[in-house]
């Protein structure tokens, strides 16, 4: 195809001066994207806390919870980054603690991802703007991790605005977009440790595309050094000659640099320094009253945080096909359409044109050193990994998903009624195929474990949220203690130190990670909790609320159940809480909870 659909020479940006003016109008990108930036948003916070909390949702908003009461916080690699934690708790002491408001930040930033693609219009044509949008709102396992508390979603996006900001830079020269991408880059280490991969992936990335530069200078026989543009060789003997001007700029580019790494260190201080309000240590906020903690405080926040973020190996000492397999079966599923795009679009934009585009090539780069590197760094097949690919391959399947597009307008505007309907076809395909999976995935089973995005420590337990609710208001109208948990692998030792991020496992706090997600519900609502492993306990008084195991797990068989005080619970009510999407070797997969019948009824 010819005209509109010729790849653009690197020496100008992209304008709609290479798409028909009607067409132009039609793909104008600022109103378009903003659109489906509206429409995205909406879809992720449309019954944002129906479903029940993931386990690992559950812990990290139980301590978000318990920080924003107590003060007591320290960075612990195994939760990842402390943005969540931080701005949580200011959601949390504001608007309060639950499903909703646990997850709303998260909706709101992948919801706004599709604001990013703006950045990149001098990069991309009108049409191509709209389309990676339209992908970054519609993707069926974005739009479902972006309603789950987790940091994948939300790294993506700083990661994306920050390669945003950094390409606005380049193309207009304004230092605010360079300390706007240094910001999000910034953020982006607050959230998850696998920042380092994107910076990986990045640097690979980059490699590949200067590779590009040296072939095509040395294709046109005017050598390797011609790869350096030439403003940058010539700014390189006048800096020799001690040109004042060059020199000039050269201290400017150092003073900017100088205040992009304080930047940087600012945000991240902020974000990892330790906070200890209620307990003795250093903490930032203690720091300004007691300034001999300084010092204390920034070790903790910079050396200390970064030999745990570097250090850390995470649980990936297992087989890599394995892991390959789930992450290659979760885009299957739910990016299939977006891979072919990408791949399309990609070797469009290599071979037809003039010049490939750098914004192309490196997002294909990224995506699949992305699909590579993750089953080697994964501790547990998930599909969030899938993530971390979509986004950058977004990229170019945004190019070929506007390839079809623009076949189909040329067909129309040729009367060309058999390639119209063709790229008709197409279209309707790549929209229902992710409208389809979307609503299957995210809003129809979004617990159910034949979901390819459900990870196991999802409660399949889709209708108990009632249930939930009716203990959260019991033990907000009760006095006294208001659950009593049972058994011993419900067991703890010291309920008071439950309390104070963190709970260590092995620490007494086993019977606490068993009871996940219930006790995150119980938490938010102030329940006094109290645990025993002696069935006779229950003969007389007891708590409104009695949870117990409903099996024994797969590793002993001394597990006490809820067999064991089936018959002191007359005047209750039995209910079973599925907390696993299927039964996971040692855990407990079926809790049962007995509810007082007065206090169902008041």
């Amino acid at each position: 195809m010819q005209g509109s659909d010729t790849a653009q020479k690197r020496t100008r940006p992209l304008t709609s001066s290479d798409e028909s003016s009607l067409l132009h109008r039609l793909t104008e990108p600022v109103p378009l994207v903003v659109l489906i930036t509206v429409v995205g948003l909406a879809l992720r916070l449309v019954s944002l806390g129906a479903r029940v909390a993931h386990q690992d949702e559950a812990r990290v908003a139980y301590w978000i919870y318990t920080y924003s009461q107590n003060g007591v916080w320290y960075y612990r690699h195994i939760i990842h980054g402390p943005f969540l934690m931080q701005v949580n708790s200011i959601v949390f002491s504001l608007f309060g603690a639950n499903d909703f408001t646990m997850r709303f930040i998260v909706a709101l930033l992948g919801g706004l991802l599709p604001l990013a693609a703006l950045l990149f219009r001098e990069r991309l044509k009108p049409s191509e703007t709209v389309a990676l949008a339209f992908l970054f709102a519609a993707n069926p396992v974005l739009l479902y991790y972006s309603r789950f508390m987790r940091n994948d979603v939300i790294l993506g996006v700083a990661m994306v605005f920050a390669l945003g900001f950094l390409v606005r830079y380049f193309d207009t020269r304004r230092l605010s977009y360079f300390f706007a991408a240094v910001a999000c880059f910034a953020l982006g280490f607050t959230m998850k440790e696998n920042a380092l991969l994107y910076v990986a992936c990045w640097v690979g990335a980059g490699v590949l595309l200067y590779d590009h530069r040296l072939m095509l200078k040395r294709v046109g026989n005017e050598g390797i050094g011609a790869a350096v543009p030439r403003r940058y060789r010539i700014g390189a003997v006048r800096l020799m000659e001690r040109d004042r001007s060059v020199m000039n700029s050269v201290l400017k580019a150092l003073g900017v640099g100088l205040a992009a790494i304080i930047e940087f260190l600012i945000i991240f201080i902020y974000f990892y320094a330790p906070r200890s309000q209620s307990q003795p240590g250093p903490g930032l906020w203690k720091s300004f009253s007691h300034p001999e903690m300084i010092p204390k405080v920034l070790v903790a926040a910079t050396v200390t945080v970064g030999n745990n973020f570097i250090g850390w190996q995470g649980h990936a000492d297992h087989a890599y096909l394995p892991y390959l397999e789930h992450l290659l079966t979760t885009l299957k599923v739910g990016a299939l359409a977006l891979c072919i795009l990408a791949v399309v679009g990609f070797v469009l934009d290599r071979y037809s044109g003039d010049r490939p585009r750098d914004v192309v090539a490196f997002g294909f780069y990224w995506g699949v050193a992305s699909i590579l590197g993750y089953p080697l760094v994964m501790d547990i097949k998930a599909g969030w990994a899938a993530i971390h690919a979509i986004i950058p391959l977004a990229f170019p399947a945004a190019v070929g998903l506007a390839l079809v597009f623009r076949w189909g307008w040329e067909a129309y505007e040729d009367h060309d009624d058999v390639s119209l309907a063709a790229a008709a076809v197409l279209l309707l395909l790549v929209v229902a195929s992710a409208g389809t999976t979307a609503y299957s995935t995210t809003y129809q089973h979004p617990q159910d474990p034949d979901n390819q995005f459900v990870q196991y420590a999802q409660s399949s337990s889709t209708h108990s949220k009632p249930l939930l609710h009716t203990l959260e208001r019991i033990s907000r109208e009760n006095e006294g203690t208001d659950v009593l948990f049972y058994g011993n692998k419900f067991y703890s030792s010291n309920e008071a130190a439950d309390d104070v991020y963190p709970v260590e496992s092995g620490e007494g706090g086993e019977g606490w990670f068993a009871r996940l997600p219930l006790n995150w519900y119980l938490e938010s609502a102030d329940a006094q909790m109290a645990s025993t492993q002696n069935a006779s306990n229950l003969r007389g008084d007891k708590p409104p609320i009695v949870i117990a195991p409903a099996n024994v797990s797969t590793c002993s068989s001394e597990d006490s159940t809820a067999e064991d005080i089936e018959s002191y619970m007359s005047g209750y009510t039995r209910y079973e809480f599925q907390r696993f999407s299927y039964n996971s070797g040692c855990h407990i997969s079926t809790t049962v909870i007995y509810v007082q019948n007065s206090s169902l009824s008041s």
